[in-house]
């Protein structure tokens, strides 16, 4: 299995010129001129003098003009000229569009970035009009057959589009060498990944929505295609579905229903008559007609005095999975009455899904009483979208599409996933080691645009969470870069959901608004952002609104100015309890006021240094002499957790200022249990993973998982925690590398010996403990398992990106490796 390599290193790449081509030092990758004048010009890409494409042309577009009444077609697009550099081709071409009156400059630069990758720019500029839609195609043709097409979550693809985890897609070819295809981020490229929006209209949930953008954004040719000898890989730009500008198929659904708990059913001439008794899930279930690649709207009419539910999941072997992502999911709550009819109505893109089924369950997951629940006019239709252009070509202003090329043997598909990582990574300037490659291209695919109308970057926190924007999340993971525009933009969204007492919004959610704005530490911690943002780009903030923030974060968490914090909510990551009346009795919050204080100081505000010395002190204060830890909550004396050294992390990295001891954090760390040991770690005598929060015992083993009698979640726990299935997952145990890490660099700066051991250790935990997740997670099992119980949801997160910024802060890296940064 693929190790990876832990090093920093720069790969310097020498390139040799040789008449119309160049060629790539260590490895016989070149680019060379194809055509001619007459016929036009393009780039053909070698490995050696084995041709890897045939493609006809560069790109095909697609222009409209805004009403779409007018609209032409350039097709496998060719230069009339072209300029060969040191490791560059460069073509170009200028037209003239009769049917709009309108000139065209186009040029498409190739550059070898390294032995293995190039970037592919095309540049398209228009003086002539106020304004194109357009969508753009590159179609990358094999020379020859390949063996079978691969993506980021499939080995053997058999064609068709590709929505997954991760955007890449790739062939084989017959001598076993990967050419793989990948895209900028989302929003230099002008695309978006989201396919569903809050169903906060009638009881909660997702649904799919009725515009859906870039569902071609990867393409391989089908298998109808593939028999014709027809073999590609595209990337589409700028294209959308329109559900309600095209057609339907009515599906023929089964009559076979499965009796799901507690529920006796009736069925009459209108429908279903669901007799739900109180206690479990409640319902039927019903193998659909759906199946993958294809979007599907589902509606039916219900009426009952308790909330109906409704999932669709996917079966394998007659095994039900997880509910489908990209559409309707999390329906428990859909509001009825027994008086009238309530029409639900909602839509499902399923992926590609092999020869799974898609199961539908109707019923309750509430279990609070018994029910009737009458159901009628179930439909589901495939729906066959209009298809029109999206992405706009303004007047006088030039944009671009990159993309990535890279070749490699084939050794496995994991290594065809790290790959997909590390060599965007790559193909962007971006230097490091191969984590922070993988967490810098994880990072780069969950930032996107807003919608189809607003190109605002917006950053997501995995697939899972999309389509929501989350404060803390997007704080994390967009100052992780030294990106001036995302790091401005995205600050500048949430400042707009300040409101009137001057508290920063939670969610951002496309489609759909959210007004939760409270106090946790969203405030706090945009703040420290604006303060970065000044310190990194020489910006002036926005006094008003820094103004509002600064008396809402003073007067919430302060109210009687004793210093001491007080707040309703968690203000870290474990946020899954309210607190009524506030609470002063967690560490971490009230080191991440302390540091808030600090922060409002530096921005050129008033605090004495009394007030603010007191507030570190009390701080400190959660320091336990005879536990030797920092009391996460002193209503549970024996719970530690890493988040609470995260208010130092902070402090030390804004400030360059230690609240805590040298011993505190040195004791507080070596109490924490370091679990799932692994010969194959770096350093195999030490653990990998730590638990985020976990309860210390005076047993022999130290410690143990949190039971319904010993949490502090309220209701959260006593229903979460009560048969042990939760144990050493989520936040009763597992490890989240994000707070981890940090805690590391945090002992690393108080002296702690085994602090870059273990830095080491988690690295290698988060792409190596599970082989087939070689990717960023959101949290690690702590508890020893079958690597097949680990959550989906977990896939991808984006804030572990935050490992680029400590390990700036530790010395093991630098501003200049981010291909961003500017001094």
């Amino acid at each position: 299995m693929r190790q990876l390599k832990f090093i920093t290193k720069t790969f310097i790449l020498t390139l040799l010129f040789y008449a119309n081509s160049l060629i790539g030092s260590g490895q016989e990758l070149k680019l060379q001129i194809a055509g001619n004048k007459e016929t036009g010009y393009s780039v053909d890409i070698y490995d050696g003098d084995q041709l890897l494409m045939n493609n006809d042309g560069e790109f095909s577009l697609l222009l409209s003009n805004l009403d779409l009444s007018v609209n032409t077609q350039i097709d496998s697009w060719k230069a009339d000229n072209y300029q060969i550099s040191e490791n560059s081709i460069t073509l170009k071409k200028s037209t003239y569009l009769s049917k709009f009156d309108a000139n065209l400059s186009v040029r498409v630069n190739y550059e070898l970035i390294n032995k293995n990758v190039i970037k592919k720019t095309v540049r398209l500029y228009q003086p002539s009009i106020p304004e194109f839609y357009y969508t753009l195609t590159e179609t990358n043709v094999p020379a020859r057959e390949p063996k079978s097409y691969v993506t980021f979550e499939h080995e053997k693809f058999p064609g068709g589009f590709v929505h997954e985890l991760y955007p890449s897609a790739g062939f084989i070819t017959d001598d076993n060498n990967v050419v793989g295809f990948l895209t900028d981020a989302g929003f230099k490229n002008h695309f978006t990944r989201t396919t569903r929006r809050r169903f906060s209209e009638n009881g909660g949930g997702m649904v799919g929505m009725r515009i859906l953008p870039d569902i071609e954004l990867f393409t391989v040719a089908t298998q109808q295609e593939q028999v014709q000898q027809k073999h590609y890989v595209r990337q589409t730009f700028g294209r959308m579905y329109d559900l309600d500008g095209g057609s339907v198929v009515d599906l023929e659904l089964s009559e076979e229903f499965e009796k799901v708990g507690n529920v006796d059913i009736q069925q009459t001439h209108e429908g279903l008559n669901l007799a739900i008794g109180s206690g479990s899930k409640s319902g039927i279930n019903m193998i659909t007609p759906m199946s993958g690649q294809k979007i599907y709207s589902i509606s039916f009419k219900v009426k009952g005095d308790a909330p109906v539910a409704f999932k669709l999941y996917q079966v394998s072997n007659g095994q039900q999975s997880d509910e489908l992502e990209h559409g309707i999911k999390y329906i428990d709550n859909f509001t009825t009455t027994s008086e009238e009819w309530s029409e639900f109505k909602g839509s499902v893109m399923v992926p590609y899904i092999g020869n799974d089924s898609v199961m539908m369950f109707l019923g309750t997951t509430s279990g609070e009483k018994a029910t009737i629940i009458y159901v009628k006019d179930l439909k589901i239709s495939e729906n066959i979208p209009a298809v029109k252009p999206y992405n706009t070509l303004p007047l006088g202003e030039e944009i671009e599409k990159v993309t990535y090329i890279f070749t490699e043997p084939y050794l496995s598909h994991r290594d065809f996933m790290i790959s997909s990582q590390t060599r965007l990574a790559e193909g962007t300037g971006f230097e490091g080691s191969e984590p922070e490659k993988m967490f810098y291209a994880n990072m780069q695919m969950l930032t996107w645009i807003t919608s189809v109308y607003n190109t605002a970057p917006f950053n997501v926190p995995n697939m899972n969470y999309s389509p929501d924007m989350y404060n803390r999340d997007s704080f994390w993971s967009v100052i992780s870069t030294h990106n001036k525009e995302l790091n401005l933009s995205i600050w500048d969204q949430w400042a707009k959901t300040q409101n009137s007492r001057g508290a920063i919004g939670t969610i951002i959610t496309p489609y759909m608004g959210s007004v939760e704005a409270k106090d946790n530490e969203a405030t706090l911690e945009w703040l420290m952002w604006g303060l970065l943002n000044n310190r990194r780009f020489g910006v002036e903030l926005p006094v008003n609104k820094i103004d509002k923030a600064v008396k809402y974060v003073l007067h919430e968490f302060d109210e009687d100015g004793d210093a001491i914090c007080s707040s309703h909510f968690s203000m870290t990551q474990v946020d899954v309890m309210e607190y009524n009346p506030k609470t002063q009795r967690m560490a971490a919050n009230q080191g991440m006021f302390a540091v808030a204080l600090r922060t409002i100081k530096e921005l050129g505000y008033s605090i004495d240094e009394d007030y603010l010395a007191k507030a570190e002190q009390e701080y400190r204060n959660f320091y336990d002499q005879e536990r030797k830890h920092l009391l996460f909550d002193r209503d549970y004396p024996d719970l530690i957790t890493t988040t609470d050294l995260v208010p130092e992390f902070l402090s030390l990295w804004l400030h360059g200022h230690a609240m805590l001891t040298d011993e505190m954090v040195i004791n507080h760390l070596e109490q924490i249990p370091i679990l799932n040991k692994n010969n194959n770690a770096p350093y195999p005598e030490l653990g990998t993973t730590a638990p985020t929060i976990i309860r210390l015992t005076d047993d022999s083993k130290g410690y143990s998982y949190m039971t319904p009698d010993y949490q502090p979640f309220g209701e959260f726990g006593i229903y979460n925690y009560q048969d042990r299935s939760r144990d050493g997952f989520y936040y009763n145990g597992g490890s989240w590398l994000r707070s981890e890490y940090t805690a590391y660099v945090v002992g690393l700066k108080h002296g702690w010996e085994k602090a870059a051991k273990l830095m080491e250790n988690r690295l290698w935990a988060e792409f190596n403990l599970n082989p087939k997740m070689p990717y960023s997670k959101e949290f690690i099992p702590t508890r020893p398992a079958f690597t097949d119980s680990w959550w989906n949801s977990t896939r991808g997160l984006c804030w572990n990106v935050f490992v680029l910024m400590a390990n700036e802060f530790a010395g093991l890296r630098t501003p200049e490796m981010d291909p961003d940064y500017q001094k």
